[in-house]
């Protein structure tokens, strides 16, 4: 029996998009998820999807967790505040969110902020959420396959190394190691099980998810035996998530999903982990070598804990009651400070859309 006969969780969802709810409201019936978890990202061009993330919760109520993301506009607008990321937390934990989403692992992006994770803007921010028991999720890294093209960059900062990104998660394990921490993609290695099996081993609170990103099928199919006995040493640490995309046809930073990309996406992914059945590899770097995956058909306890036992073991029953009024007061904040940002007219008047329609949910919402 695979996944889709029963109901799951999605934990990995990238809601980007005020205009699609519906959408993913089709997606959650087709898949069979009764709950989801979106998440924000940080993007320079208009600092962040906290409000999308925000009118999901107030769309789909008891069903929806969101991960927020910070505000960097300090480093990039030169706003002439200091980045209190600790303080961010504070106030993402007034709005409601459940959570964070931290994109600073992200060798292109960690390049641009300047940060490590490691840094103390960053170590403090985490030890506030430790403090407040609000999971991350912790983007680190990118699949080993693009550092050699990804290092020929002639940009004036150089990308993070590999090596150095996985360093700088074990500092953060190891600097709060009471904070449920995510690691989205099996961390980036699923070339090396033993490894990633030593990490969790050592750091009780250290989890994955299985966003693919589309990487890892090759890796697993590979070493098809140690990854079975890997998902059930670890069927209690690890979660399903989709890696959904959802977002504008017009943000160019990520190509565009549309529902049934998304459908396909999960269905793969389900199909990979419940069954062992051949199918066409979807990652085209390792597609030339492998082009055929076998899927790891875990047991029915295995399958069970990572698409809903977990998620609901490391999150509360229900997600977090946003605060309206502190939403409200947030919205506007968002839709005045349009100005410094660094967008164009077109996209400062899509952003209002946002904000104004995010500020008219939170008023007809209960509560």
């Amino acid at each position: 029996m695979t996944p889709t006969d029963r109901t799951l969780i999605d934990s990995h969802i990238h809601f980007c998009d005020h205009t699609r709810l519906v959408e993913l409201e089709r997606y959650c019936g087709e898949i069979g998820a009764d709950r989801i978890c979106v998440l924000s990202l940080p993007v320079k061009e208009r600092i962040n999807f906290n409000p999308e993330a925000l009118l999901a919760k107030v769309h789909f109520g008891e069903r929806c967790y969101a991960l927020g993301s910070f505000d960097f506009s300090a480093i990039f607008y030169d706003a002439h505040e200091p980045l209190d990321l600790a303080d961010q937390v504070r106030r993402l934990w007034r709005l409601g969110f459940d959570g964070l989403k931290i994109f600073a692992g992200k060798p292109s992006f960690q390049r641009q902020l300047g940060l490590k994770l490691d840094d103390p803007p960053f170590l403090e921010a985490l030890r506030e959420a430790e403090r407040l028991n609000l999971p991350v999720l912790m983007h680190v890294a990118d699949p080993p396959v693009f550092w050699p093209e990804a290092n020929g960059s002639v940009e004036a900062r150089p990308l993070p190394g590999y090596e150095e990104l996985q360093r700088q998660a074990l500092a953060v394990l190891e600097s709060c190691p009471a904070l449920p921490v995510i690691f989205p993609h099996l961390l980036m290695m699923a070339h090396d099980l033993d490894r990633l099996a030593r990490i969790l081993q050592a750091h009780r609170n250290a989890h994955l998810d299985l966003a693919p990103g589309l990487y890892f099928y090759g890796d697993l199919d590979r070493s098809r035996g140690d990854a079975r006995e890997f998902f059930h040493t670890f069927r209690e640490r690890i979660l399903f998530g989709s890696d959904g995309f959802w977002f504008t046809r017009t943000f160019s930073a990520i190509p565009y999903a549309d529902y049934a990309d998304n459908l396909r996406r999960s269905e793969f992914l389900l199909g990979f982990l419940g069954t062992a059945e051949q199918m066409d590899n979807p990652f085209p770097p390792t597609r030339p070598a492998r082009p055929r995956v076998r899927g790891l058909a875990l047991e029915t306890e295995v399958l069970d804990r990572i698409c809903r036992e977990n998620f609901r073991r490391l999150y509360p029953p229900s997600p977090r009651r946003i605060n309206r009024d502190a939403c409200l007061e947030y919205a506007g904040e968002l839709r005045d400070g349009l100005a410094a940002v660094g967008t164009s007219a077109v996209d400062r008047d899509a952003l209002r859309t946002v904000y104004r329609e995010l500020e008219a949910a939170l008023r007809g919402a209960r509560g």
